[in-house]
């Protein structure tokens, strides 16, 4: 991977450039920067260490250097720096290096490949920091589960190297797809299926063009469940098609952590009230998740909104999301681990949450780009189904979903329950209208860039290193999001930072005239379309909303923010014999436009 480090992806560094980055002296604790990905070492030789206990220390070393490569393989990967010191005191330096004759690259890389089982390949490098060697140990994310010769297993977690226990080493199985507990058998067969699920499964397959596959559902059942793949060769179920089809006394029997409880209170730490129990749901999903999202349909609130000749609806928890959500609670839960998935709702916020945490090797700031079902078999028949997306965790949906009314991407949070909070209110009618009429029809899906625009609402200028997080991608690729928004003219870079690797960006003139009613900044420069109509003010006295909808080719509601903030800057009021309301209002200039505009560069 040339010279890019397996760092976090908020990171752009090359190896060179994070290193060159290191103070030459001291104070330093080594501890304060290690992370995810990167691990810093300091060999005995440079340390205080006793000639005699020399050779004991660098054989900890060595065994630590092999536990931490295992760590990352078994996790997302890094780095293992060695020749920086653990601990450096005042004018003490941070990198002392390595003697080369000691840490040769092979070597190490023998080292690691013959101390691991299964064995582990890595990639040592030297490179020169503050003029002294140090060795890179570059390490992938594995296909396997790895451990050490002597029998010792973990995974990397924040910046420590864990045990892995018995619930972590299933789910790393699981990431890596060796295992899933969906498509082990349970003891019974097809007489645990419900025939009522089964007419629902083949009506959904029948609106997929499954014709086959919705026949057999409905007149022979075992055929249906052999070409699913939910049935072994001896004729026992597997998990997922108890989940997707058993009957309640088989959910009872064989899935012990089965159910759901649905409250809904009047603000979150309120008690209010149950509307279904565990034992209420005790039916399988093809049956229970319409039920359950259609209750969940009569709390929301909406408004519709017009947008041109389209109507928009501003949903305090949009449908879609709120169904990848729900769905995603069943299908990549912990059935293993005790409890059920619990919905809160109140109208301040909506928080759905399922027992166990992420599997290993996802992190809850790169869910919107990167999957791992951990139960592959329900996942793949809920995708038939058409309950949710193909085999992932469906946050790009639901980041859509809310982005394109406005609404802020929701608040995950991992542990031994998986959390994911949806805020309430219903959105922002001034970027969801310029959402549906502004932007190119090719961005209005485009999660980038409506990610974006909800960010330049809230900040006059953005960068793509102040958003790389917020976009769960690198610095360099928010910067082609940038000038692919650029070119479509939704942004454009500022004059002073125009010629820099990474500019920073404001709102485009027409995106600016759109939602500047809506933007939580003041905006006191006068744009190019503002000159326009001050130029006409200026000649005319008087000014409606099809003037400016001539001038800036924009549709009424455009033009009706666009007056509506140049009546408030105190530019212009309404004329005496005008209307109020509607489009037919008429405004006439009033001296403080003048004052205001003599000292930009109007043509007058």
């Amino acid at each position: 991977m040339a010279d890019q480090l397996a760092f976090p992806w908020t990171s752009t560094l090359t190896t060179r450039e994070l290193l060159l980055q290191l103070p030459e002296v001291g104070p330093w604790r080594a501890s304060e920067h290690e992370r995810e990905a990167l691990d810093f070492k300091e060999t005995p030789a440079t340390t205080a260490t006793p000639k005699h206990a020399l050779k004991s220390a660098t054989e900890r070393l060595r065994t630590d250097i092999i536990e931490t490569a295992i760590s990352f393989a078994n996790a997302r990967g890094g780095t293992v720096v060695i020749g920086v010191r653990d601990h450096a005191a005042e004018d003490e330096a941070v990198v002392p290096g390595i003697d080369l004759d000691d840490w040769r690259p092979d070597d190490v890389r023998q080292m690691v490949y013959a101390r691991t089982m299964p064995h582990l390949l890595v990639n040592p490098v030297v490179e020169v920091v503050h003029e002294r060697p140090v060795l890179l140990v570059r390490v992938s994310s594995g296909p396997d589960i790895y451990g050490t010769t002597q029998g010792v297993f973990k995974h990397r977690h924040g910046d420590q190297n864990l045990p892995l226990d018995e619930a972590t080493m299933k789910a790393l199985r699981a990431a890596r797809g060796q295992y899933d507990w969906s498509a082990e058998p349970v003891p019974t067969g097809q007489a645990s299926i419900s025939r009522a699920a089964l007419e629902e499964a083949a009506n959904r397959l029948r609106r997929r063009g499954y014709d086959d596959l919705a026949a057999a559902a409905e007149v022979d059942p075992r055929q249906f469940l052999r070409d699913t793949g939910l049935i072994d060769r001896e004729g026992r179920l597997l998990r997922a098609a108890l989940l997707l089809y058993g009957t309640e006394q088989a959910l009872r029997e064989h899935i012990p952590n089965w159910g759901v409880l649905l409250r809904t209170t009047p603000s979150p730490g309120a008690e209010g009230s149950i509307l279904l129990r565990k034992d209420d749901t005790r039916r399988p999903l093809v049956l229970l998740l319409d039920e359950l999202l259609g209750r969940l349909a009569l709390l929301l609130r909406s408004e519709a909104i017009r947008a041109g000749a389209e109507q928009i609806e501003l949903v305090d928890y949009p449908p879609d999301a709120l169904r990848e959500l729900v769905v995603n609670a069943f299908v990549h839960r912990d059935w293993e681990a005790a409890g059920v998935v619990e919905i809160i709702h109140s109208p301040d916020e909506m928080t759905i949450s399922s027992p166990g945490g992420l599997l290993p090797t996802l992190d809850v700031s790169r869910l919107l780009r990167e999957t791992a079902p951990r139960n592959s078999l329900l996942a793949r028949e809920m995708t038939r189904l058409r309950f949710a997306e193909q085999a992932g965790m469906g946050f790009d949906r639901v980041y859509r979903e809310l982005a394109t009314i406005g609404k802020r991407p929701p608040d995950v949070v991992d542990g031994p329950r998986f959390t994911v909070t949806l805020h309430g209110g219903q959105g922002d009618s001034v970027l969801a209208r310029y959402v549906m009429t502004g932007l190119p029809n090719e961005l209005r899906s485009d999660v980038d860039v409506l990610l974006l625009l909800a960010y330049l609402r809230d900040n006059k200028t953005v960068s793509a290193p102040k958003v790389a997080a917020l976009l769960q991608r690198n610095v360099s690729e928010v910067q082609r999001v940038l000038e692919r928004a650029e070119r479509a003219d939704v942004i454009e870079s500022t004059r002073g930072t125009a010629r820099r690797q990474f500019p920073s960006y404001r709102l485009g003139s027409s995106a600016l005239a759109a939602l500047r009613v809506g933007l939580r900044y003041r905006t006191e420069t006068i744009d190019s379309d503002d000159k326009k109509l001050i130029r006409h003010l200026r000649r005319n006295g008087r000014i409606t909303n099809a003037d400016v909808r001539d001038y800036l080719d924009c549709d009424v509601y455009t033009a009706r923010n666009r007056l509506g903030r140049l009546r408030k800057k105190g530019w212009i009021d309404f004329a005496p014999d005008s209307v109020r309301r509607g489009p037919d209002v008429v405004y006439v200039k009033l001296d403080k436009l003048d004052e205001d505009s003599d000292s930009a560069d109007v043509t007058k």
